[in-house]
């Protein structure tokens, strides 16, 4: 499990000034996200043709690295995201495993994790996409987005992956992915995908532990996990994707493919989930809220 932020901005400017108030606040969840950190932008003079983004990782924990607050500072542009990661069990700390992961011009970063039955990386490495270097699942999500790609919008593609592994993972033994969160830079925009399912989080977490929100305003756009206060931001619905586009600032909301599955999670819903483990941290104030809420 791991945490995102990806900020658009109206204005070049570097991920310090786009979000003075929220990445501290960010940063301070890596006290317990600590197995590394990653920033990712395009730099503000490019040569022409190569628009690769500038990617910046550590395997140290953010809070405590000069060379993140260094990234964050030089993280110059007007499309830039930032990952936290917290380590899968069994996963190996490296740079080869830490996101954000690039491929030509885009750069893709994943809260969450799944399982990898025997059989499953064989499986996304024959269908041709994007070659790995690490060990982490979320690279193999990656492939399968850029196989996709190769046919339909980067936003689809996101969707279209999220799809063959919720599909796929079951059908060689594992569960419905736990998380699938992501967001993808693009030199023209940032997506952000949503899906997850509650039941499989940690007894400490609350119900929207892998809700990925967002905040629109006139000069800039921010897409993050939870974890510190968020008013007025909106909630990316399951199965949807959003694209926040450079310049304009517009957000364009893609709904759920046809065939989407929610987590039976999400159909049963909070106070059922809550309900189901009653001496859980986590599950408390969700009670509460439901009582006042008279739902």
């Amino acid at each position: 499990m791991c945490r995102l932020l990806g900020v658009v901005s109206r204005d070049h400017s570097s991920l310090l000034e786009m979000v003075p108030e929220e990445l501290p606040l960010f940063t301070a969840l890596s006290e317990k996200h600590k197995d590394g950190w990653g920033v990712a932008w395009y730099p503000a003079e490019q040569v022409e043709g190569d628009v690769r983004p500038t990617v910046r990782k550590g395997i140290d924990t953010a809070r405590a690295s000069n060379e993140y607050g260094g990234a964050c500072a030089e993280a110059d542009g007007e499309i830039v995201i930032a990952h936290l990661r917290r380590a899968s069990e069994g996963l190996g700390l490296s740079l080869a495993n830490t996101h954000p992961f690039v491929e030509g011009e885009v750069a893709f970063a994943h809260n969450g994790q799944f399982d990898m039955p025997e059989g499953l990386r064989a499986w996304v490495l024959e269908q041709g996409g994007r070659p790995v270097e690490g060990t982490t699942d979320s690279e193999l999500y990656f492939s399968l987005i850029t196989l996709h790609a190769r046919e339909m919008g980067w936003a689809r593609a996101i969707q279209q992956a999220a799809r063959d592994l919720t599909v796929r993972i079951p059908e060689l033994g594992g569960r419905y992915p736990e998380g699938l969160n992501c967001l993808l830079l693009t030199p023209t925009a940032l997506i952000a995908y949503a899906q997850s399912d509650p039941a499989q989080l940690f007894p400490e977490s609350t119900w929207d532990t892998y809700d990925l929100r967002y905040l629109a305003e006139d000069r800039r756009v921010i897409v993050s996990s939870t974890g510190y206060p968020q008013d007025g931001f909106a909630t990316v619905e399951h199965g949807q994707a959003i694209v926040v586009h450079r310049g304009s600032l517009e957000v364009e909301v893609l709904a759920p493919l046809p065939d989407f599955e929610i987590a039976p999670a999400h159909v049963e819903g909070e106070a059922a989930w809550a309900a189901s483990r009653p001496e859980a941290p986590g599950a408390q104030p969700s009670l509460a809220r439901l009582a006042v809420a008279g739902r």
